[in-house]
């Protein structure tokens, strides 16, 4: 008798601990295995993204994907950009490319400039980087806009004053393109108190030709995004298709809202 008891009591034991196993588990191994078990799957999945915005998922952060890192809303309207009204661009956001080197901005490039001593690593950081280019080259206007994003300038004012001196590096190359691209001509458009840049350059090429680049650029939610517009034409003649814009500020809003749309920490 004694025997049937205890192995009534031992049976009894094993299909309780089997209906409940965090009871009969060894000290914090059954426990703690079926805590962390469950939130597993998403607290990995999560990061994985790492590129959308503003929307219920995760931002950018260094070493993502930098082409998802800027999401489609943020790219400026075709409606926006200068030389619409007769090309009808195709949508910047569907001819987005990452920049996983140094980025590169048009206006710095045509001005044969280099990034500010002791901020280059600014050129090469960041958490999401890309730039879109629609148009028909040669001396027929192209449009490209790139956006350098460096995160939430309300997480880290870092964010807020690596864009700015991104742009302050930016404005000074195209206002000074005269000094890095001789025969080069600058007209700033912008007012100096105006919350966007907007300038016109002309600089000769080596092949003889010259090319002529309207420029904008803005800052937004950590981000600092450029616009240029340019055509090169040969033997001094003019562009093929006479230039037709909105005002400047009308271009900067274009690129703002967007940007401020999908990037937060804007002003």
């Amino acid at each position: 008798m004694r025997s049937s008891t205890r192995l009534v009591t031992v049976t009894a034991a094993a299909l309780l601990c089997a209906g409940a196993l965090s009871a009969c588990g060894p000290d914090n191994g059954g426990q703690d295995g079926g805590r962390s078990a469950a939130p597993a799957a998403p607290t990995s999945a999560a990061p994985a993204t790492g590129t959308t915005q503003p929307g219920g998922t995760a931002k950018p952060t260094a070493g993502a994907d930098q082409g998802k890192g800027v999401p489609a809303k943020a790219w400026a309207d075709t409606k926006s950009i200068p030389m619409d009204e007769t090309y009808h661009f195709a949508p910047l956001a569907a001819n987005a490319k990452p920049v996983t080197g140094p980025i590169g901005f048009k206006g710095m490039e045509l001005c044969h400039a280099a990034p500010p001593k002791g901020d280059e690593y600014m050129y090469t950081d960041g958490a999401a980087r890309a730039k879109a280019a629609v148009g028909f080259g040669g001396d027929r206007w192209t449009a490209q806009q790139t956006v350098d994003f460096w995160g939430d300038p309300t997480h880290s004012s870092g964010n807020a004053q690596t864009a700015n001196a991104i742009r302050r590096g930016l404005v000074e190359a195209v206002t000074n393109c005269a000094r890095t691209a001789p025969g080069a001509t600058v007209k700033v458009t912008s007012a100096a108190d105006a919350p966007y840049f907007a300038a016109t350059v002309t600089a000769p090429q080596p092949d003889g030709s010259t090319a002529t680049l309207h420029e904008y650029v803005v800052l937004g939610g950590g981000a600092v995004t450029e616009l240029s517009v340019w055509a090169t034409a040969k033997g001094g003649a003019q562009p093929k298709d006479a230039w037709k814009a909105p005002e400047d500020k009308y271009v900067a809003t274009g690129m703002t809202a967007p940007l401020c749309e999908a990037f937060s920490g804007c002003n």
